[in-house]
Formats: C-alpha cells, structure tokens, sequence
C-alpha cells in the first residue's frame, strides 16, 4: 500500500508530466513590427494599428501574451530570417520572398504608388518612363523596392525609411520616390510634411499584407494562427477593426 507521501513522491510528477503532455506545445514566437501608420506603428510606446489589433486578437484567442517590438524594417527584415520562432508584420507577400518565410493572413491590402513633389510638372506615362528617370527612391527590403528590381530597374536610391525618402524627395535629391500609398499621409505628417507637399504621378501595382514567420516556426504554430484569423473573419472581428482603421479600403474576407 503505497503512503500519502509515496504518492507525493512519485504520483504528483507523473501527473504534471502527463498534463504537459495533453497540453499543445506552443513555440515562443518574437513578435516585431515597424512603424508603418495606420497599419503598424507605436503611439507613445504603446502599439497601435489595423495589423497590431489584430495580431493582439489572435494573441489573445490564443492565450498567448508576448509583446509587440517595433525597430526599422531592414532590421526586423533581417530578424524574422531566424534563428528561432520570429513573426514580422505586416510583409507584402511577393513571389521572391515566398520559400524565405511562412504566412499567415492576408491581413490587409498594399498599393504601390510613385511619388513626386507636386506642382512641378514631373509626370510618368509608363514604367519605362520611370527606368530612365535619374533615380527613384525606395526604403531598403521594402517590397516597392523588390518590385522594381524584379522590373529591372536600374536607378533605384535605397534609404533605411521613409521618412528620410519623403525629405531627400523634397531636397530634390532624386525626382521620384516608389512607396506604399496606405501609409503616406501618416509617415508625411511625422515628416512635418503636408499632403499637398506630394503627388502619385503613377500607380503600378498592389499586393497582400500578410504576418510573416520565420522558416524556424513550428507548423503547428502556424496553423494555430492561421485558424484563429479565418476564425475572425468568419465571426465579423476582422472587419470591425478593418473599417475602424480603413473604412474606405475592402478587406480581404474571402482568402
């Protein structure tokens, strides 16, 4: 007859290891951003955005709690390529970097646009036209930027962020600049930029948002989000925090 403390000894850690057995493993994924308004981006340390909001419901669907690191994009592109379980969103998803990372999403809509100083009579009737242009700005591991590489461009004058983009713009440092529509007016006001400031002289091309993981992330892990954001969009979550941060955008509901 084994004794209380017997069973103390040897019952309570068989039972422990058996409850973390029945438990899914869950892999500890780093979590990184950039600042991105209105999709991603910090307001006095604190992370805000459409993506933010909805990686924290999937967080919080999925009991997990780990916080949001937000750092330059070349930086957070370099990290999220491992080692370890690393997350970064949101990252348009383009055939070059399809094998680089595992996806979850899509979670929002980007739309490529070529920018110039307005008023000053600077138009592209074409791509070409853009190729022979002096130069084009466009922030470093931006997907803009691997578009325009893919098209063979040449010219192209890569920054560490758009900001700096938007300023050398503006000196006259190059006519043009290729970047994401959905966050310009945002990144112009941190600039001290006016919208007028600016002009879309051409729009080229669109592509999905999506939360990208590193190859180092278990695929349960993955499916695990996944499942919760398609939950999200089934139960209507997902499209009430869309239309709070963009109203005027379509959500993508039916991937």
């Amino acid at each position: 007859m084994q004794t209380p403390i017997t069973i103390l000894r040897y019952g309570l850690p068989c039972l422990l290891l058996s409850l973390c057995l029945m438990r899914p493993a869950q892999a500890d994924v780093r979590l990184l951003s950039e600042e991105f308004p209105p999709v991603n981006f910090s307001q006095d340390g604190v992370p805000k955005g459409l993506a933010v909001e909805i990686v924290q419901e999937i967080q919080r669907r999925l009991g997990q709690k780990q916080s949001i690191e937000f750092m330059p994009w070349a930086r957070a592109f370099r990290e999220v390529k491992g080692p370890g379980a690393v997350a970064l969103f949101s990252m348009a998803r383009t055939p070059e970097r399809e094998k680089q990372f595992k996806w979850v999403g899509p979670i929002v809509t980007f739309y490529s646009s070529i920018y110039a100083p307005a008023k000053n009579g600077m138009r592209l009737r074409s791509m070409d036209d853009a190729k022979r242009a002096q130069a084009v700005l466009v922030v470093r591991d931006w997907f803009t930027a691997e578009e325009l590489k893919t098209l063979g461009f040449q010219n192209l004058l890569p920054v560490t962020d758009p900001v700096t983009a938007i300023k050398m713009l503006l000196a006259k440092r190059a006519p043009f600049y290729a970047t994401e529509r959905l966050s310009m007016p945002q990144i112009m006001a941190k600039a001290g930029v006016s919208e007028e400031a600016l002009e879309i002289v051409y729009s080229y091309a669109s592509s999905e948002g999506y939360i990208a993981f590193s190859t180092d992330t278990p695929d349960a892990e993955i499916k695990a989000w996944s499942d919760k954001l398609q939950e999200m969009k089934r139960d209507g979550s997902f499209l009430a925090i869309y239309k709070r941060w963009l109203p005027k955008d379509k959500p993508p509901l039916d991937r």
